[in-house]
């Protein structure tokens, strides 16, 4: 058998795979377009064949706002463990990738870590709930490293979401608060990094 033939219909089963997972955590019909290659009619036609309800396609711009990650202390904490998450499962991204175009960044080897990145921390924390397009924007808004980035906290080197456009480099919540219910003139500890 030609070779080539086996590799693109290995190729075509890894689109329709990723197109399956994708349209099941609702991601949008351009996303999955980006990721896989496949076009609207194309989605159209898998989701009848696999009985997914056209009510459970989201609709509209895919989220790209990095607030959500960023507005309270809880929200960084949030998007720190997601980091964690993405760095076990390999879906963070390499190096800084500020002047790669968003639409380069959508890869079908992407999406192929960001789903069981995305499947893993919802069965860890149930009650977070956020689209996978939000993880997605969170991945490329540390690869480009302009609004929010990777950092350590200063009291105890765990990993924080560092806001690049606000005014401080924050701690982590658990030193924030440590630090907001310590009297005055008391010694500070040091926490243990837990986050690689």
């Amino acid at each position: 058998m030609d070779s080539s033939a086996t590799d693109g219909a290995a190729h075509d089963s890894r689109r329709y795979r990723l197109a399956w997972r994708l349209m099941v955590h609702q991601v949008r019909t351009g996303t999955i377009s980006a990721m896989t290659g496949l076009s609207r009619h194309q989605q159209e036609t898998l989701r009848r064949r696999w009985g997914i309800p056209e009510r459970a396609r989201l609709r509209g711009p895919s989220p790209t706002s990095l607030v959500r990650f960023t507005r309270s202390p809880r929200a960084r904490s949030e998007a720190a463990v997601l980091a964690a998450f993405c760095r076990v499962y390999g879906a963070l991204l390499p190096g800084n990738m500020a002047r790669v175009p968003r639409a380069r960044l959508l890869t079908l080897e992407l999406g192929e870590r960001l789903c069981p990145t995305y499947e893993a921390f919802r069965a860890c924390f149930p009650q977070c709930v956020f689209e996978l397009e939000e993880l997605l924007s969170l991945v490329i808004g540390i690869a480009k490293n302009k609004i929010i980035g990777l950092d350590r906290c200063p009291s105890c080197s765990a990993t924080v979401i560092v806001d690049r456009l606000g005014p401080n480099r924050p701690t982590c919540s658990y030193c924030q608060q440590s630090h907001l219910e310590r009297p005055p003139n008391s010694q500070k500890t040091v926490g243990i990094e837990l986050l690689g």
